[in-house]
């Protein structure tokens, strides 16, 4: 039998700052993907940008990544199946 491919793996699949910032959001009430952007405002005027994305990430990117899952995955994917 063939093992099951994960569905993010020819879709979405989020960068490690991405994924660092869908956890953050997971932990400050967010559950579905479409949330976690909504807070995106909220996360970069945070302290904790510096703590999540370190020095590769900007918000930007993790913006732009996020849009293109909300267009491949949709708003209502929960993050706990991304997580």
């Amino acid at each position: 039998m063939w093992p099951m491919s994960n569905p993010w793996d020819d879709e979405f699949a989020p960068s490690a700052g991405a994924l660092n910032t869908l956890r953050w959001a997971y932990e400050n009430g967010a559950t579905t993907l479409g949330e976690a952007y909504d807070m995106l405002d909220h996360f970069e005027l945070s302290n904790d940008v510096p703590e999540v994305l370190g020095h590769d990430d900007s918000v930007e990117e993790v913006r732009e990544e996020l849009e293109f899952g909300l267009d491949t995955a949709g708003p209502d994917t929960p993050l706990s199946s991304l997580l």
